[in-house]
């Protein structure tokens, strides 16, 4: 059998060598746990989609502690948790300490040489639960069930029960005189501080072997991990914004998610000839009673959609479905392979919805004949028996089609829009295609690798977050996170500080386009706004 090898070294079964189909058993004990190509895709941030680490915090965080291993990354996992992310020591939470301690950028120091033993594997920090009970056993003589009462306490953050146990817990370590009252109050303070909410230790490993499973995947089989996650996109709490964030990011990775294809009569995300394709029940509006029927339709009637023509498929197939599921595949571009613009599709389907069923069947036998709607009108008016009111109406139709009421060519913002509407994002362009983007330097995408002290890009606002200051020259100023996105991909932290934004608040909402000057900050990471303007059409 033949073998497909990676450059990191990973390699696997070919079980279709013309399709490179390839043997993958998702699990555990089969893949490579040291393998470089999945902790780079972890430590770039790369993990939308991946178990644990597809928040934007998981994100940054996974960015700034650079996992090499699964006891790191279990670490991660942990240290996203709210008592390490909220427990301030020296100004800083215990999840930065770690990072820095991590990354050589702080002494690693145990506080007290009794803790050594305890938080050696972890540079100094209690993040496991394991931690907590065995420090409340070695210095102040709680027994198994002391400190699993404990670990509880914290827990359900139990007043009543937390001043029980800190002093028996002070009690204990002046019996064993290991660390002052001092030092174990201090001690207990940042037990039950770090220890809200917190995992134990094998809890948070298996989490962290599910969480490099899915990166482990996404960093082999990219392609087959989007089609697979899109298509579940929709239990998600807000199916928009998760079917949006993933194709930006699958755009990020050159992955090329399209518009739905009717040709390929598929339900469901799918991922054919190298492309990722919506499913047509993925198209809002477009529901499974509506694809039963399409389907029911052609098969009843062995239709070749490949082979129909525009005029056939209007006929045979658009008006077998109700109007707002037709309308909706024609918005999503799920007829774009019959290369007319979408508005004239529209257009031309609302013509046709004043026919009578008779006058429908009459072009349906005759649809040979004829090349477009005008010479099948044309005909139904000459050659079928039409009372003289319906003659007007045909007559009415033909005018319209010489000469419509408005202009049938699709704009960037009407396609982004209907994409937008009808399938979560634009996915053919985006409203930044309007605009005259000559004067920038980079898009969303290439922002991430480009080298400039001057950075100058342009994009539709996708969020803003207004904050305060809470350091600095005015504590208390507002300043405002903004998302940008184009066709490319997207930033997600484009800051605006007090001074900018109170020059450029006024432009800083959702869906404006806006172009952005400035610079990376030193993570490199995020772009800080120096000016910022709406550009020309």
């Amino acid at each position: 059998m033949k073998n497909y090898q990676y450059s990191c070294g990973c390699s696997f079964d070919v079980l279709d060598d013309k399709e490179l189909k390839i043997d993958f058993d998702p699990i555990h004990s089969t893949i490579n746990l040291e393998c470089a190509k999945t902790w780079e895709l972890i430590s770039e941030g790369n993990t939308k989609g991946c178990f644990q680490l597809e928040s934007r915090l998981g994100k940054s965080m996974a960015k700034k502690l650079k996992p090499e291993n699964i006891e790191q990354l279990s670490a991660l996992i942990s240290i996203l948790r709210p008592g390490c992310l909220e427990a301030i020591r020296d100004g800083k939470s215990v999840s930065n300490h770690y990072i820095d301690k991590k990354n050589g950028d702080e002494s690693v120091d145990y506080y007290h040489p009794a803790l050594e033993d305890c938080l050696k594997g972890t540079y100094g920090e209690m993040i496991y639960q394991e931690q907590a009970m065995r420090i409340a056993k070695q210095i102040a003589g709680f027994d198994l069930q002391e400190a699993d009462n404990l670990r509880k306490a914290i827990g359900k953050k139990k007043p009543e029960e937390m001043a029980k146990l800190k002093k028996k817990f002070i009690s204990g370590s002046k019996k064993l005189k290991i660390v002052s009252k001092d030092e174990a109050e201090e001690i207990f303070g940042w037990i039950e501080k770090s220890q809200r909410y917190s995992f134990n230790k094998s809890h948070a490993v298996s989490y962290a072997m599910n969480a490099y499973l899915s990166a482990y995947t996404k960093s082999h089989f990219p392609k087959v991990f989007f089609a697979s996650y899109l298509r579940f996109a929709k239990d998600k709490i807000d199916p928009k914004a998760e079917i949006k964030a993933l194709i930006q990011n699958a755009n990020e990775m050159d992955i090329n998610v399209t518009v739905p294809d009717l040709r390929n009569l598929n339900q469901f995300f799918i991922m054919k000839n190298k492309k990722i394709y919506f499913g047509l029940t993925d198209i809002k509006g477009f529901g499974k009673s509506v694809y039963n029927k399409l389907i029911n339709t052609i098969e009843a009637t062995q239709l070749d959609i490949n082979n129909l023509d525009w005029c056939a498929t209007l006929f045979k197939v658009i008006l077998n479905v109700n109007s707002t599921a037709a309308k909706a595949l024609i918005k999503s571009g799920g007829l774009d392979f019959l290369n007319k613009t979408r508005t004239s599709m529209l257009f031309e389907y609302s013509l046709v919805g004043t026919l009578t069923k008779k006058e429908s069947a009459f072009v349906i036998e005759h649809l040979d004949q004829c090349k477009n709607l005008y010479e099948c009108l044309y005909k139904l008016l000459n050659e079928h028996k039409l009372i003289e009111r319906r003659k007007k109406i045909i007559h009415g139709l033909l005018d319209s089609l010489e000469k419509p009421p408005y202009s049938l060519e699709d704009s960037p913002e009407w396609i982004s829009d209907s994409e937008d509407e009808t399938l979560g994002c634009g996915i053919t362009c985006s409203k930044v295609d309007m605009y005259d983007v000559s004067m920038t330097n980079c898009n969303c995408k290439e922002f991430k690798n480009i080298m400039l002290n001057e950075i100058i890009t342009c994009g539709e606002i996708a969020s803003v977050s207004i904050t305060k200051t809470k350091t600095g020259k005015n504590p208390g100023s507002e300043m405002a996170f903004v998302s940008l996105s184009d066709s490319y991909g997207v930033i997600d932290s484009v800051i605006f500080f007090p001074e900018a934004y109170k020059k450029y608040r006024n432009v800083l909402f959702d869906n404006n386009i806006i172009i952005v000057k400035g610079k990376k900050n030193r993570s490199g990471d995020s772009f800080i706004v120096e000016k910022a303007f709406i550009p020309k059409t």
